[in-house]
């Protein structure tokens, strides 16, 4: 039997996690992923108890989106104790209310020469090996608050691949954003994901309909079934990642009526 969970993102027309709270339970999903980049969803001491009521009311679970903009790959390490600091406080505030975060593995940055952009951790001979020491530092912290690290794959270049072979010999877990896939580079994450037996255990579902990501399931090309046999034969944790309410809810069922099908 698959142990297959699924949720819904914080929404941005919501103001309050009570809000999409209330939504997630009217759509009969397992989980509300918060999302830190909202600044109602910061977890400060009363927001850890609220969702702790939240908790304990309801089968809703939680899991946490970090900053988009991180840059986990940085040589700078001021930022990198900052990281540390912060997700060790992160990780205490939210100790038995998450159960895994989503982290961007981005690309860093990059100078645009004759109108071509050059990213300058291809040239960085230390980068995977800083990065994957970042990460590792980051995993602890968390594994000793019982939360999973899962990495999300967002911009993705080819420069990238040994950094995604090391990540995958070193055991990191990884959310598949499916409709990133698609739009950044054609599918790299998933020859990645085959190639080097990427470790999937958190997938983002949205569509994508000429390049623009994050549309409703039923509408894109992105063959939908597809993913949510693999969710359900991996005991993935889904997010339905479509952000406004009225296609999240149309999706959701979109999503339901699939696994009708097919059971």
């Amino acid at each position: 039997m698959s142990n297959l969970k699924v949720g819904m993102p914080a929404l941005m027309e919501f103001d309050s996690i009570k809000e999409n709270y209330e939504l997630a339970k009217e759509l009969n999903l397992d989980f509300l992923e918060l999302n830190i980049n909202m600044s109602y969803c910061f977890p400060k001491p009363e927001c850890r108890i609220q969702l702790r009521k939240f908790k304990d009311e309801s089968d809703i679970d939680f899991t946490l989106h970090y900053y988009d903009t991180v840059d986990v790959a940085t040589p700078n390490e001021n930022y990198q104790e900052y990281l540390y600091k912060d997700m060790e406080q992160l990780a205490s505030n939210l100790d038995g209310i998450i159960d895994r975060l989503v982290l961007h593995l981005e690309p860093g940055a990059f100078m645009t020469i004759h109108s071509e952009k050059r990213y300058v951790y291809k040239y960085d001979k230390s980068y995977e090996s800083r990065t994957v020491d970042i990460l590792s530092k980051i995993r602890d912290i968390l594994k000793s608050h019982n939360i999973m690290l899962v990495l999300e794959n967002v911009p993705i270049h080819p420069f990238m691949e040994n950094l995604y072979k090391v990540l995958g010999e070193n055991s990191f877990n990884f959310c598949w954003d499916i409709g990133h896939d698609r739009i950044y580079n054609n599918l790299l994450f998933s020859s990645f994901k085959e190639k080097y037996n990427l470790q999937v255990k958190h997938m983002h579902m949205h569509n994508v309909n000429n390049m623009k990501d994050h549309q409703e399931l039923a509408l894109g090309q992105l063959e939908i079934e597809k993913y949510i046999d693999f969710a359900n034969n991996n005991d993935i944790h889904v997010v339905i990642e479509v952000k406004d309410s009225i296609n999240l809810k149309r999706s959701v069922d979109y999503f339901n009526n699939y696994q009708e099908s097919i059971n």
